[in-house]
């Protein structure tokens, strides 16, 4: 067992908005659970499984629902989970805290075991949490664990108690880099294909930088509603040959991307906490992004991602020109960016939800003086 707890194991259940591994939150459904399961603690990740049974997770017990339209549906479900686990620590991961769930769930809990709520936003608003619900979620668990500081911030605002909000970033695991020299004239851009992603100011950089360094191509992963707009876009650019859209990759192809490409880029217009540029770093390659939101927090200062301001297409353009014209800065960028994604590893992840579910779990026994919390 690796990094085995220092306490008593405990009982963990996350929920999830959807059960995928597909995506920022469901990369932190598939690595920290496991992480958890490794320190010794007993797992299990429950949610609706739209896309099926996704592929089992090391010492993680699955728990797919069927998909509903109403969330709310879901509560009798997750009650009869609770019941039959008496999970101590019942934790929340979604896009936005679903308070018809977190709220009814904590009144409850003197009938379920007593476990300790808390919630995750993997959310990347700027509008404070405009939904009730999504406050009433935030408010409602014994403690927030946002991804990244600007999101602590957010939930600040929405307004949450600074004292129950705590920071935990996400990992990565830190994979074999390809040798610089058998890395390809490629720029390779990874996310979903929304306005939020920033993909049609990479396009219009990239067509700039590209109009006099023929060698380079683009390579856009991922899928979303703006897929069709953006490739007429890349169409109407001098370099359109140069351009491909590799749709949403996965397994083999993904790691395929990632080993032939020389510069990866993360042009978003705002993030919660940039897992995309995360896994680019963890990869070595020279990274150029736009430190808005939870992505400042990954960059080192700027020593180890090139910086742009956002929607800044001659900025981007000059970033990317200049590390196409220079190989050994792409090598110092690449080593600098590995070297700071070393830092974020899912054991680490793991250790900082396990202190932090006991010292939730501490200071809901010392209000609970006579009873005994199993945290």
């Amino acid at each position: 067992m690796t990094g085995e707890s220092s306490g008593s194991p405990l009982r963990i259940l996350w929920v999830a908005s959807k059960l995928s591994f597909a995506g920022g939150v469901g990369r932190v459904l598939a690595g920290a659970p496991p992480a958890l399961a490794a320190r010794g603690h007993a797992m299990h990740l429950a949610g609706p499984a739209p896309e099926g049974m996704p592929a089992p997770l090391p010492g993680v017990a699955l728990h797919p629902w069927p998909v509903r339209r109403l969330k709310l549906a879901n509560l009798g479900r997750l009650i009869g989970l609770q019941r039959e686990l008496r999970a101590d620590v019942i934790h929340f991961h979604s896009a936005l805290p679903h308070g018809e769930l977190i709220a009814p769930l904590r009144a409850l809990r003197a009938r379920l075991g007593e476990p300790i709520v808390l919630v995750t936003p993997h959310t990347a608003t700027r509008t404070h949490y405009p939904k009730r619900r999504a406050r009433r979620g935030l408010r409602a668990a014994d403690a927030v664990a946002t991804p990244s500081a600007w999101s602590a911030a957010t939930a600040h605002q929405a307004p949450v108690d600074p004292t129950r909000v705590h920071v935990v970033h996400a990992g990565i695991e830190l994979p074999e880099p390809t040798p610089f020299e058998k890395r390809e004239p490629v720029v390779l851009s990874m996310g979903r294909l929304v306005p939020s992603k920033g993909v049609d100011i990479l396009l219009a950089a990239f067509a700039k930088a590209a109009a006099e360094r023929p060698d380079w191509r683009l390579e856009v992963a991922g899928a979303g509603r703006e897929a069709a707009s953006l490739r007429e876009q890349s169409v109407r650019t001098p370099c359109a040959e140069k351009i491909s859209f590799l749709g949403h990759v996965t397994g083999e192809a993904k790691k395929e991307a990632l080993l032939r490409a020389s510069i990866g880029v993360v042009p978003s217009r705002s993030e919660s906490f940039g897992g995309t540029l995360l896994e680019l770093e963890a990869q070595g390659l020279a990274c150029v992004a736009t430190p808005v939101g939870g992505m400042a927090e990954l960059t080192d200062g700027g020593r180890a991602v090139r910086c742009v301001p956002k929607e800044d297409v001659g900025a981007l353009a000059q970033a990317l020109a200049d590390l196409m014209d220079d190989g050994e800065a792409r090598r110092k960028l690449g080593e600098a960016a590995r070297h700071n994604a070393a830092a974020f590893s899912w054991e680490a992840t793991a250790l900082r939800y396990e202190e932090l579910y006991r010292a939730v779990g501490l200071r809901a026994n010392q209000k609970r003086p006579e009873r005994s919390s199993r945290c």
